[in-house]
């Protein structure tokens, strides 16, 4: 690593602490930027750099004119980094897929534990309109959508939030990248959906996990249909 990049290391660490240390909340001024190297004890350009960093990181905000402030705490600016490191769309594809996957299979429990009964009856009234647009042949992606967000935000976990938002924005960008065939909703998924949701009002963490699973049988075929292609 180049000197300068170390030192711009070294700076945005002591920046950090300096945060901490004096526990300043979201929404705290920062010093001037003269008097903040100063008593970091790093040179103005350094510092300079640091900001620069932690401000795409989340960490703290500029507004201008009026100098840096303490950021809200979020994993969006972290998470959405991640689809950079990903590979090509087919292989991209699949692993977003299994992560997705992973994930809301594994928070059927707590989903079912937490007794979130509007969320419950507002997926289930989605899953009836999904349902309705498929034997119309209509395309309900957008209400897919919805019943996914809604079925995890009576959590009120960001994590969580941040990361469904983040493989629909994903997912669907690596679809239209792919082909209609991977985006278009299978025949029938709307039932699928709706027994997750049965499940989840019985209570029953294991068939509910098995449901989610379920849901994403035809996605993996697909995914893997358009690898041989």
């Amino acid at each position: 690593m180049r000197p300068g990049g170390m030192i711009y290391l070294v700076a945005q660490r002591k920046l950090r602490d300096y945060i901490r240390e004096h526990g300043l909340a979201a929404g705290a001024r920062l010093p001037s930027e003269a008097n903040l190297a100063a008593e970091l004890g790093v040179s103005r350009i350094s510092l300079r750099e640091a900001t620069r960093s932690l401000q795409t990181l989340g960490v703290i905000e500029a507004q201008h004119g009026n100098g840096l402030f303490v950021s809200e705490f979020s994993f969006k600016p972290i998470i959405e980094q991640l689809p950079y490191g990903l590979a090509g769309p087919g292989t991209a594809v699949a692993e977003v897929l299994t992560a997705r996957e992973a994930m809301e299979a594994g928070l059927m429990p707590a989903v079912a534990r937490a007794g979130l009964d509007e969320e419950l009856r507002r997926c289930a009234a989605l899953a009836r309109e999904m349902i309705e647009c498929d034997e119309r042949g209509e395309d309900y992606q957008e209400l897919d959508e919805e019943f996914h967000r809604t079925l995890y935000s009576g959590l009120r976990n960001p994590l969580v939030d941040n990361l469904i938002d983040l493989f629909w924005r994903l997912f669907g960008e690596l679809c239209r990248e792919a082909g209609d065939r991977l985006a278009a909703p299978a025949p029938h998924r709307g039932v699928v959906h709706a027994r997750i949701i049965e499940a989840l009002m019985a209570q029953d963490e294991e068939l509910a996990s098995r449901r989610m699973h379920e849901h994403f049988d035809d996605l993996r075929r697909r995914v893997a249909a358009l690898g041989d292609s």
